[in-house]
């Protein structure tokens, strides 16, 4: 019986490793980044400026699809940030650039600190 019960959990183990490992980053698969962003009132020109910025040169990337913010009709302060990348390594390569740098820099300490937000990692067809 124990040797039974050995051999079932080697077997779950094996087959929920080798799963996770397939859903990690299967090569032929897009990454889309579906985002949420609050930030204090004073600072809204300042991430949709620094974005659209950022954005002409992440469009330039050739492993970029879609680089797209859009701001509530709802809360002028509620941002959705909707990017499709190529695949994980263009996304990776995305984040070293010089554009994304200055970006983060320039929207340090404008996020609504009561907002919990939202990042939501999709890899699709």
């Amino acid at each position: 019986m124990k040797n039974l019960l050995k051999l079932l959990v080697a077997v779950v183990a094996l087959f929920a490793f080798s799963t996770m490992a397939e859903a990690q980053e299967p090569a032929d698969k897009k990454l889309l980044l579906n985002i949420v962003r609050k930030v204090k009132p004073e600072h809204v020109n300042t991430l949709r400026d620094s974005f659209l910025k950022c954005r002409v040169e992440t469009l330039k990337e050739p492993g970029c699809i879609k680089y797209e913010i859009f701001q509530s009709a709802a809360d002028p302060t509620v941002f959705f940030i909707y990017e499709i990348w190529k695949n994980e390594e263009a996304h990776k390569y995305h984040s070293t650039t010089a554009h994304v740098k200055i970006h983060s820099d320039e929207c340090k300490g404008i996020n609504d600190p009561d907002f919990k937000g939202e990042f939501h990692r999709i890899l699709i067809e």
